[in-house]
């Protein structure tokens, strides 16, 4: 009787939603306790693997718990293991609803981080693809500021011989701040660049801003690592 209830639940796209928004939730406050991470995780896992509706909106979902996962991680292969699951759960999120910006966002994201650890050379090589997947996200969601922050790591992590240019850069980045002040994300690459072209002062105004902040967009990341970092850029600063 559990299996047909549970079944019939799965059909119900009002339950999918409760579900995905109590992962949510528990992906938030899992800065306070690393198990609350797993369960969030595990409801993702459960609905990928019985869901036939909202398939886009799990498989996002779990390209961003790889990335969480690679992310925490110091081993560099593991890591690329990490985002390269990531990166393919993202793929069939698009392949699923090629109108959703999550997917995209999540597939750059992933990708963008693979590229990274490999170094400039191979990042070349996908360059074109990070800026298609931040056009296609800007299309869909004008307002959404990660895809500032996608173009924003492009100009900033390339040299200038290779198209990197640091004061479009901070372009990329303010856009980001201006679209969402709480998207924290945006405060470190935008304190990073402005300490790698020598303004410190800019540099550090934007770090206090950062730390001033009562909430963030994404209160997991800034609490677990966020403000770790703008106080370890403050002090290499100083």
């Amino acid at each position: 009787m559990w299996v047909i209830f549970l079944a019939f639940m799965l059909k119900d796209t009002s339950y999918v939603k409760r579900e995905l928004l109590k992962s949510d939730s528990l992906y938030l406050e899992s800065y306070k306790d690393e198990a609350l991470f797993d369960k969030a995780e595990k409801i993702v896992d459960s609905l990928l693997l019985n869901s036939k509706i909202l398939v886009d909106e799990i498989l996002w979902r779990k390209a961003h718990f790889c990335f969480e996962r690679g992310y925490a991680l110091k081993e560099i292969s593991r890591k690329k293991e990490w985002y390269k699951k990531g990166e393919e759960f993202a793929r069939l999120a698009i392949k699923n609803n090629p109108n959703n910006p999550e997917a995209h966002f999540w597939f750059a994201i992933n990708k963008g981080a693979i590229g990274k650890l490999n170094g400039v050379l191979h990042s070349l090589f996908m360059i074109g693809d990070l800026k298609k997947e931040a056009e296609r996200i800007i299309e869909l969601k004008p307002d959404h500021p990660g895809a500032h922050i996608i173009i924003g790591e492009i100009y900033k992590s390339l040299p200038e011989i290779f198209g990197g240019d640091k004061n479009k850069a901070l372009d990329e980045f303010k856009l980001a701040i201006e679209k969402d002040s709480l998207y924290t994300a945006s405060y470190i690459s935008l304190a990073e660049t402005y300490k790698e072209i020598g303004d410190s002062s800019k540099a550090k105004e934007t770090l206090y801003k950062l730390l001033s902040l009562k909430n963030s967009r994404d209160i997991r990341r800034f609490n677990l690592y966020e403000i770790k970092e703008a106080k370890e850029l403050l002090r290499q600063i100083k």
